[in-house]
């Protein structure tokens, strides 16, 4: 029997826990250490992946806050876990229960969230799916609740409504091709880098980007957008520290999650390079006009 290296201990390099139950966890907390790491959820018995996530605070919190919410009569409100609702629904539809393993790791939020994507696409490239509940996937059954300010908690479907667009299958997981900056990176037929001044010339289609210092010549930021034109206007009005170069890539009828997809593939494969990500990714820049 194939073993699967997502279920592993020493997957992507880390040392795991074992897989613990939620409710052992609830009723011994010392199975999670308060600890930064990531963590990885799958339900019980069954050998796929629910859902990656990271924390700089606190593993036990983290994951403990996530089952309160998870088991609730109601589902939960989308924050302060995103990954809540989607949990609910599934354990609401299938009756599922879940595990839980956790690995420390001492990095910055940065390549934290680096490492995230990275365990995100190994899993992609080993299972040809994405986890069940990253990239804004959602059960088609269910709607997804919103923030607690807003008060709409969501549920299950009544069956003369459409379904929930956020399911279906997930984009083809992304092999590794090119260099960051070059024009197949990852496989993309992606344009060449173009200034601010020739921005007119992008449509306004779905697809990825990238962004390119001209003065270090390194890769600054990788992106996503329903409408590339408006999305990287947006962006020559934040402070890059140094002249910007923008290529795209259209991604023609994709779903919002498709796009979160490859977004995560590519940062996650430049993670796998370059052991970083790129230089202002994961990170809230002011505007200010170079």
């Amino acid at each position: 029997m194939m073993t699967l290296s997502f279920l592993e201990e020493t997957w992507g390099g880390l040392t795991w826990t074992p897989w613990y139950t939620f409710d052992e966890i609830m009723k011994d907390k010392h199975f999670i250490p308060t600890l930064p790491g990531v963590y990885r959820i799958k339900p019980k018995g069954q050998n796929k992946l629910m859902y990656i996530g990271q924390t700089g605070r606190n593993l036990r919190e983290r994951v403990t806050d996530l089952i309160r919410n998870t088991v609730k009569e109601e589902m939960p409100f989308n924050d302060p876990h995103t990954a809540g609702p989607s949990l609910w629904s599934w354990r609401d539809a299938e009756g599922w229960e879940f595990e839980c393993s956790v690995s420390t790791v001492d990095l910055t939020k940065n390549s934290r969230e680096g490492l995230e994507c990275f365990l995100l696409w190994s899993y992609r490239l080993e299972t040809g799916q994405s986890t069940v509940c990253n990239h804004g996937r959602f059960h088609q059954d269910y709607e997804k609740s919103r923030g607690r300010k807003s008060g709409f908690r969501g549920g299950k479907l009544q069956d003369s409504v459409p379904r929930n667009p956020s399911w279906g299958e997930s984009f083809p997981p992304l092999h590794v091709q090119g260099t960051p900056l070059s024009l197949n990176f990852m496989g993309f037929p992606w344009s060449n880098f173009i200034g601010a001044n020739q921005l007119s010339d992008v449509p306004l289609q779905k697809g990825v980007y990238r962004i390119k210092g001209l003065k270090t010549n390194t890769l600054l930021y990788i992106g996503q957008s329903n409408q590339l034109n408006n999305r990287l206007r947006q962006h020559t009005r934040k402070n890059w520290g140094q002249e910007v170069n923008f290529s795209y890539c259209i991604i023609e009828n994709a779903k919002d999650y498709h796009l979160k997809e490859i977004e995560n593939d590519l940062i996650g494969a430049y993670y796998a390079t370059e052991n970083s990500v790129p230089t202002f990714q994961f990170k809230n820049l002011k505007e200010g006009r170079l």
